[in-house]
């Protein structure tokens, strides 16, 4: 069997970036030692008596969730230093003409470029997650997604959208659930709520928020035209009780209405109005919450989800009080369209805000966001850069 030349040149440049960016990252993180000090003293306290008692339950959750980073910063740190080592021993044993064959030369290459190929991999990703700092970055999202004009149409596009954040999380090793959800009349879905749990979800999907655009050969159109059609999405964090709590919204700057909840037919038909809406005057925002059967719980629900949007807008729109939300900030924070997905004449998805695009639309559905929302957050980190610099 013929064996895989090298370009050994081509070898060393890809070993000299990934290093390069690996002690660039190193120099950012405490040291392994540090670190194993630091997780040291978090187990101690962890195995203190009464550390798990109800009285402890701030403390115990933020020493839990230290632990649990750094942790997996320590592992990470020391994976980086073994793929370092690796790629540096291979393409050492490879430069060595008297010590190997040939076959052992590309032998080495090859383990070579897959310890280099992972570190740089490993390393560009950690650049990223260094960008998601913002102040509500950590939390678990809250997705909606929201049919616009086009019936059967758009429906169907929520349930496309819905599959490809799944996808998306399933990759990034999140946790989805489906929380509420209104069946479309035909197919898909009018509306579908989703909460996505793992490590700094709202910073990952944040940058989703807006309109998301669809032109395709629509299979519901008997003609089989060219549609175009939207579908809204929201994204707001899920922010702790005593953060939420700690939030008052006058009575006066809201309107709450109780209706009637949807429902299966039959015993399952809701006769009382336990469904609540809620539209916050100033901001124009509108909560509807039907999952539960009091209207005391979903009011409180509905309550949860607003004071998160508005938490969310003030943070993006670098807002001092939420009563400075009106409704036109909303509009540019919520409303603007973000993303062309054109299956129709051509294959093309484009994000407006920072005009990355990929001609591979299968796998962009499929859920391959990760180098659009890397692109997405290294435009934010500039913009903001420039405004500061302007500012000073």
């Amino acid at each position: 069997m013929a064996s895989t030349s090298h370009d050994p040149i081509q070898i060393k440049q890809l070993v000299e970036e990934a290093i390069a960016l690996t002690e660039q990252n190193q120099e950012s993180v405490p040291s392994a030692e540090k670190l194993k000090l630091m997780i040291a003293d978090l187990e101690r306290e962890s195995g203190e008596p009464g550390f798990w008692d109800n009285a402890n339950a701030e403390r115990n959750q933020y020493v839990t969730s230290q632990l649990s980073q750094q942790t997996h910063l320590l592992d990470r740190i020391l994976q980086w230093e073994s793929n370092k080592g690796d790629c540096l021993a291979a393409f050492e044993m490879a430069q060595d003409e008297a010590a190997c064959t040939e076959d052992e030369k590309n032998m080495f290459y090859d383990e070579c470029k897959k310890a280099a190929s992972d570190l740089l991999e490993d390393g560009k990703q950690y650049e990223l997650e260094r960008l998601l700092s913002g102040k509500y970055d950590n939390l678990p999202a809250r997705m909606v997604l929201t049919a616009g004009a086009g019936g059967t149409e758009a429906n169907d596009w929520v349930a496309d959208l819905k599959r490809m954040y799944e996808r998306y999380s399933e990759k990034k090793g999140f946790r989805v659930t489906l929380e509420n959800f209104q069946n479309g009349d035909v197919v898909g879905f009018k509306s579908v709520e989703l909460l996505v749990d793992g490590p700094n979800a709202y910073g990952w999907l944040r940058g989703e928020k807006g309109a998301h655009r669809l032109v395709r050969l629509s299979p519901f159109n008997a003609n089989n035209k060219r549609q175009t059609t939207f579908a809204g999405v929201d994204v707001s964090p899920i922010v702790q009780d005593d953060v939420i709590q700690s939030i008052e919204i006058p009575e006066s700057d809201l309107d709450i209405t109780a209706m009637r909840s949807g429902g299966a037919g039959g015993q399952n038909v809701n006769k009382v109005n336990s469904a609540i809406r809620i539209r916050h005057i100033p901001s124009g925002i509108n909560i509807k919450v039907t999952q539960e059967r009091s209207q005391a719980q979903n009011r409180e629900i509905a309550m949860k989800r607003l004071k998160g949007q508005l938490l969310a807008i003030a943070n993006e729109q670098r807002l001092s009080e939420l009563n400075d939300i009106r409704g036109d900030i909303v509009e540019a924070s919520w409303g603007a369209q973000v993303r062309n997905y054109v299956l129709h004449p051509y294959k093309m998805v484009k994000d407006q805000r920072t005009n990355w695009e990929t001609t591979d639309t299968s796998g962009f559905l499929d859920g391959d966001l990760e180098d659009c929302i890397g692109s997405l957050l290294r435009f934010r980190t500039k913009e903001e850069r420039e405004m500061e610099e302007e500012a000073a």
